[in-house]
């Protein structure tokens, strides 16, 4: 499982000179939306466990009447200028070989560096950011996992739209996808539900707009709406009520 997991990765796919995979993954991304990063990215992955944390912790304190700071519902944030200062750093750094800052922002490169700490011998990534020391690079790489977590549970995956590379290039295609989450204003209640638990702080209700681009397809949102009202779909929504047409 551990293979086909890496060979799924867009980066390990493009270094080892499979495109392949990169290409279907872009494809996938125009036509639905940032999937990978939901269902396949480990970084992804390891931040839904902080949420799902979250979720259960806030839904026991609302149960027991009790307000907490820390375990707020989420809420709409614009997209931050540091996710491009990022990626040009990190375009820049790739034919220049400095491949360890680059893989300071990869999620794959975390993970692997962090696997260093049960299996010193892997060096399967000559990427690696300490490739001489297995205890040093898996060092780094566990607290990197650490802090993604833990910022994960406090602000939801802003790694996925303020660092991470992969999430930058995949948000350029996804706000031009196919298929694209919308919400439909006649049938709103601005319950705010899906803004609450939007873990990507991508939904603005007030607006009735949802950031295709940085929306990872998890779906929570159709799952919390109590009268559908926002759904995945092709194209844009023509308002039922003569009044919301425009002239």
């Amino acid at each position: 499982m551990a293979e086909v997991s890496y060979r799924m990765q867009i980066i390990p796919s493009l270094l080892a000179a499979t495109v392949g995979i990169s290409i279907f993954w872009l494809i996938v991304t125009f036509l639905i939306g940032r999937v990978y990063c939901s269902t396949v990215c480990p970084v992804g992955t390891l931040q839904d466990s902080a949420n799902w944390l979250r979720r259960k912790l806030r839904t026991k304190k609302a149960r027991d009447g009790e307000e907490s700071r820390i375990i707020r519902p989420y809420s709409y944030m614009p997209r931050a200028k540091i996710r491009l200062y990022i990626v040009v750093i990190y375009a820049i750094c790739l034919p220049l070989g400095l491949m360890w800052i680059s893989a300071l922002f990869e999620p794959w490169h975390i993970f692997e560096e962090a696997a260093r700490l049960t299996n010193p011998e892997l060096r399967r990534a000559p990427w690696l950011i300490f490739s001489g020391n297995a205890l040093a690079g898996g060092l780094v790489g566990l607290l990197s996992l650490i802090a993604i977590w833990i910022w994960a549970f406090l602000h939801g995956r802003r790694f996925c739209s303020h660092i991470c590379p992969i999430g930058t290039f995949l948000e350029a295609v996804a706000e031009r996808s196919v298929c694209q989450i919308r919400i439909n204003p006649d049938l709103c209640i601005s319950c705010m539900a899906c803004e609450d638990n939007c873990k990507s702080e991508a939904i603005k209700v007030s607006e009735r707009l949802v950031d295709n681009g940085r929306c990872v397809r998890c779906f929570d949102c159709l799952k919390v709406c109590p009268n559908e009202a926002i759904r995945l779909q092709k194209g844009r929504n023509t308002p039922a009520s003569p009044l919301l047409q425009k002239s």
